[in-house]
């Protein structure tokens, strides 16, 4: 099956498989209809005709899965299209013909047939979608890369991973991804397909998340690198990673923490640098560190409140661990987050992107 590149212009077997009366959603021709339509399927954002004056028109076709939905959406003219951050799911957005220019974090790029978008939960998006551009759009379930992760690293992830957003299809990464999309293009389109059953399903979406998290550069790269499992864990780290995580606003010390995981400072100090390769008190700033950039990326409350919130109270050392892990100070990241509000931080905000090959 041909997926992207050498399809017909006309439409070509991916339209072919998708666009089936059975599995149109809607074809509007107001805007007010197309966004509210639009946002039931994704999540409500602000659409706009790129010309002034023009009404937004549009053709959707809709297939799900479990917890994996495909879709075929195409606007009559050129749109403008906010959504911000997406927060609990990725998109995969790929055009089977023409092109949009999409704004994600600090990445800016023009999409087309061989360069997808890939939009991870807490990277803030903006698009323009040219005319007549169809594009085919899988949605992730934040949570279940989320889970998926954890099952890999044998641990729980302080966060969820950031993708580089142009997922390049003339990379070898790129090319697995493509090729795994455009089985499930198939498998959603029949009725009769092996992948309808759960078991099958369930095995596919891991093959999937796989192809991503090996194959598209992402912050948990370099964790994944090497590809060895994770030996499994005594019962008193994970206990002791569960009392963490469910208390990572308190003051916590390391009596503490090995106190309720039921065994001495020293076993549990052994236990974290054995299967975890890091100390107890350095796994939980982590996590701290992770709910701080959550909350930065918001852009609403001020660096030092939300450093206070998570249990930094030195906020020079709360800026160097922070730069250290992120890349980046904790207050590029809260401007980084905050609303475009006038025209020219909109302004800023573009000149600002990088190249679309930039990884994260």
């Amino acid at each position: 099956m041909e997926l992207l590149a050498g399809a017909p212009p006309d439409g070509g077997s991916v339209r072919r498989l998708l666009a089936q009366p059975a599995h149109e959603l809607f074809r509007f021709t107001e805007t007010d209809q197309v966004r509210k339509a639009v946002g039931q399927v994704f999540k409500p954002h602000d659409l706009r005709p790129a010309q002034g004056g023009a009404t937004v028109e549009a053709g959707m076709y809709h297939l799900a899965r479990g917890q994996l939905s495909l879709s075929l959406l195409e606007y009559g003219g050129d749109v403008e299209i906010d959504p911000g951050r997406l927060e609990h799911f990725y998109l995969i957005q790929i055009p089977l013909q023409g092109e949009a220019t999409i704004q994600c974090g600090g990445h800016r790029f023009v999409s087309h047939a061989g360069l997808a978008s890939f939009v991870s939960p807490n990277m803030p998006l903006r698009m323009r979608w040219g005319a007549s551009s169809p594009q085919v759009i899988l949605r992730i379930e934040a949570q279940d890369i989320l889970n998926h992760c954890r099952q890999l690293l044998g641990c729980e992830p302080a966060s969820m991973p950031e993708f580089a957003p142009a997922l390049d299809f003339t990379t070898a990464g790129g090319a697995g991804v493509r090729q795994v999309i455009g089985l499930l293009i198939q498998a959603l389109a029949d009725d009769q397909h092996p992948l309808h059953h759960p078991m099958a399903l369930r095995s596919f979406k891991s093959t999937l998340f796989n192809s991503l998290l090996f194959g598209v550069p992402s912050t948990f790269s370099s964790a994944l690198a090497g590809g060895s499992a994770a030996p499994v864990s005594p019962y008193y780290v994970r206990r002791a990673e569960e009392f963490i995580r469910a208390n990572l606003a308190q003051p916590l010390s390391i009596e503490t923490i090995a106190e309720q995981a039921g065994i001495s400072v020293r076993t549990l100090h052994a236990g974290f640098q054995t299967y975890r390769n890091t100390t107890p008190l350095n796994y939980l700033r982590d996590l701290r560190l992770a709910r701080a950039r959550e909350d930065l990326l918001q852009g609403k409350d001020a660096v030092t409140e939300v450093a206070l919130r998570w249990g930094f109270s030195h906020l020079g050392r709360f800026a160097q661990d922070y730069k250290r892990r992120f890349g980046e100070s904790p207050s590029i990241t809260r401007e980084r987050g905050s609303p475009i509000s006038s025209p020219s931080r909109r302004r800023s905000a573009v000149s600002e992107g990088s190249s679309p090959n930039a990884s994260l």
